[in-house]
């Protein structure tokens, strides 16, 4: 009789959802709340008084609230790769194992393992951001486009690997396509889109960031 007053599994994994968000909120937010008044200064025009500031653009603190958001996720993202590996040892465990199933498998993982790399930097480049680095403005655009790169070819990478598995089921095992689709393939997609936007966004700062003819010495 307490089955009917269960919550329907949907709205579970979307309470679920905004919650890890939420969570996941929390360090990046904290960062940001100490790092960016301390900046303030190195954005103060010519001129004016540089005791409080002014606020870095919009532009430049979402990216580095988002640097900052990305960045937290280096060493947890690891646990992708590591399901990958799991997944390898058991396709060979059943006795399942296919050339082209344990061939996509060490894909996915190795493209989570990419962008592990990829998102240990960001995190003293959200930091570098708010204060207006100067060195950093000098790299920034190249790095923008290095890091939109390889999240892109991650992305294409994961969306061909999807489509095979969805066009051709005998590719891989049934169980290993749900468990891989669900695992790591999703959540490597869904990353490489927002690191795609993120470096996006990270080349648009680059002209923001650099400091202005008046205020060069």
């Amino acid at each position: 009789m307490y089955t009917a007053f269960a919550p329907p599994g949907g709205i579970v994994l979307l309470v679920g959802a905004i919650g890890a968000l939420l969570l996941a909120a929390i360090l990046p937010t904290c960062v940001y709340l100490y790092v960016e008044p301390r900046g303030r200064r190195q954005w103060a025009a010519a001129g004016e008084g540089s005791s409080s500031g002014r606020k870095a653009p919009l532009l430049v603190r979402a990216t580095a609230w988002l640097s900052l958001a990305l960045g937290q996720l280096a060493l947890p993202w690891l646990l992708v790769p590591a399901a990958c590996a799991g997944l390898l040892y058991l396709q060979a465990k059943l006795g399942v194992a296919r050339p082209v199933g344990m061939t996509i498998t060490a894909t996915v993982g190795a493209a989570a393992v990419v962008q592990s790399l990829l998102a240990i930097r960001l995190l003293p480049l959200g930091v570098r951001l708010l204060a207006r680095d100067a060195k950093l403005a000098a790299s920034l655009g190249a790095r923008a486009r290095w890091n939109g790169l390889a999240s892109a070819a991650v992305l294409g990478a994961c969306l061909v690997i999807s489509w095979a598995m969805t066009a051709v089921p005998s590719f891989v095992h049934p169980w290993l396509r749900a468990a891989l689709a669900w695992t790591a393939l999703r959540p490597v997609m869904a990353y490489a889109s927002v690191c795609l936007l993120h470096a996006v966004l990270l080349d648009r700062c680059a002209r923001a960031c650099r400091p202005d003819e008046k205020e060069k010495p």
